[in-house]
């Protein structure tokens, strides 16, 4: 058995998506696939994980208890193991029956991108579990599900959390001036669950905020003026800012760029939004200058099944 799920950008909703505020998020061309194959008789299931081929995380454990016999990552094998046995109890069968297997995820991206590891990982587990991939992130994960919508989407969608139930409204974000659009990653991979644990008391009772990223993420997806689209990426990273009591991204990293830069995600690291009206190579010159070698133009990255 082979699965495979596709990382996520969030462009829009960031902190307040978990609050009920409308999100506009983008499967990526990057993602991670997940293989089963039987071991009979081993007794014990076999995990290994690659990035780009690479090993990165290795493991094994006791069927059917998933008791550790080894790890290279303690942590990393505690949150596997988590993760494993909310969706045993969702669906008992897999391991009680299995006599033992082996495991191999392989994602095609730097997993410290931030492109979505887990959500990756989750989405696959409930594929092969033959479980609800919602219901196995609420039990593992304090984050809104986008990122697992997006693991199954070829569209980007509006996502909105309401009493914990995921609605997802697939729509036809590929602004017709995308190619002025650059994902830059900064190199510093954020850990959302401590970013929402830590930021949660700044984040509610802010309704009016949150009306009108809602509003935002809505009119970035229609928008076919670039100008306008600044100005939204201007103001939803002005509102974050004011929320948050951080500064904005191009404030201290981009003061010189006569583009907007939007925060996506994490505020602090991951990749950003950028916009750029010049060559790629003049591009290309004021980003080494910025020390960031990493970036992507919009049709390079952001998958798009194009069905509208």
């Amino acid at each position: 058995m082979e699965f495979y799920s596709s990382g996520k950008f969030l462009i829009s909703g960031e902190y307040l998506v978990m609050h009920g505020a409308r999100a506009l998020a983008v499967p990526l061309r990057f993602g991670q696939s997940l293989s089963v194959s039987d071991k009979p008789g081993s007794g014990i299931l076999s995990w290994k994980s690659l990035a780009l081929g690479n090993a990165w995380f290795e493991a094994t454990f006791d069927l059917p208890s998933l008791k550790i016999l080894q790890s290279s990552d303690p942590e990393k094998a505690d949150f596997l193991i988590k993760v494993l046995k909310a969706a045993q109890k969702l669906n008992p069968p897999i391991f009680t029956q299995s006599s033992g297997m082996q495991v191999v995820t392989n994602a095609d991206f730097d997993i410290q991108w931030g492109l979505g590891s887990s959500s990756t990982l989750i989405s696959n587990i409930a594929w092969w579990f033959k479980i609800n991939p919602f219901e196995l992130h609420f039990k593992v994960s304090k984050g809104s599900g986008f990122d697992v919508a997006c693991a199954r989407s070829g569209n980007p969608i509006l996502y909105e959390l309401k009493n914990r139930r995921s609605l997802i409204t697939s729509v036809p974000f590929s602004p017709p001036f995308k190619e002025q659009l650059f994902f830059v990653y900064l190199g510093k991979k954020q850990r959302s669950d401590v970013s929402i644990g830590q930021l949660a008391p700044r984040l509610k009772s802010r309704r009016k905020e949150i009306r009108r990223i809602s509003k935002i993420s809505e009119e970035m997806v229609v928008t076919s003026d670039p100008s306008a689209f600044r100005q939204m990426m201007d103001e939803h990273e002005s509102i974050l800012s004011e929320v948050l009591d951080l500064p904005t991204v191009k404030s201290y990293l981009f003061g010189d760029l006569q583009g907007s830069v939007k925060s996506l995600g994490a505020w602090g690291g991951d990749f950003v939004l950028m916009t750029w009206e010049n060559s790629i190579p003049e591009l290309k010159n004021y980003l080494d200058s910025k020390g960031f070698q990493t970036w992507f133009g919009f049709d390079d990255i952001v998958l798009s099944t194009s069905q509208f």
